[in-house]
């Protein structure tokens, strides 16, 4: 069985990734998958402070881990900057990666060309990390050209988008609008699920992992 790797992005910060990550992660667990979440790069939170990664296993009921944090809330090369340290590499981080086996779930921070250095982005991460993506859409006006901008800059790079996410992030979503997201990604993404808007939690997550769990298995 060959283990399940991907790299969780969003078409802004504050889409539901996090959320995301932890529907995806419970949905491998009822294929019978035993994955573990990874928070990439944390930002904003001093140490000690509990993160995405600790917010996921709490929610999926999964391992987590965070790889790298900075107190800055900014991108991780700002942040390093700020921190008086060398900017993160993209190899390197992947190096970080490969350090763990089986199935995993991997969340960035914002979107896929948020900068690791002066000339790397996530996407460059992803790819040294040989992770295929799945993109978070936050359900808000202009989510449709941040989408389509994402999808044109992964195929750019070669970077497989196994699917989509559709996260109702800020307020409910009318049926119309989501209707228009959803003609619009129509033939450039298979959207995998759509979560409604709610506050994170446990039993919500088992809710929406159990929906997305089979448009999760034919990608295993």
């Amino acid at each position: 069985m060959s283990a399940f790797r991907v790299f969780v992005t969003g078409t802004d910060t504050g889409v539901g990734k996090t959320r995301a990550v932890a529907t995806i992660a419970r949905a491998l667990v009822g294929l019978g998958r035993s994955p573990r979440a990874l928070k990439a790069v944390q930002t904003g939170l001093p140490l000690g402070a509990p993160g995405d990664a600790a917010e996921v296993g709490a929610l999926a009921g999964v391992e987590s881990a965070e790889l790298v944090r900075f107190a800055l809330p900014a991108d991780p090369f700002s942040a390093a900057l700020a921190a008086g340290v060398e900017p993160l590499e993209a190899a390197a981080l992947a190096r970080r990666v490969d350090g763990y086996s089986g199935d995993l779930v991997v969340e960035g921070a914002g979107g896929l060309l948020v900068p690791l250095n002066a000339d790397e982005t996530f996407a460059d991460f992803a790819i040294v990390a040989r992770l295929d993506a799945i993109l978070v859409v936050g359900l808000r006006l202009g989510c449709m050209n941040h989408a389509l901008l994402t999808l044109e800059a992964a195929s750019r790079r070669s970077l497989a988008v196994l699917g989509t996410i559709l996260v109702a992030c800020d307020a409910p979503s009318e049926a119309a609008y989501l209707g228009d997201v959803e003609r619009v990604l129509q033939g450039k993404t298979k959207i995998l699920g759509i979560l409604p808007h709610e506050s994170p939690s446990a039993s919500a997550v088992g809710r929406d992992a159990e929906a997305l769990r089979p448009h999760i298995a034919p990608l295993l």
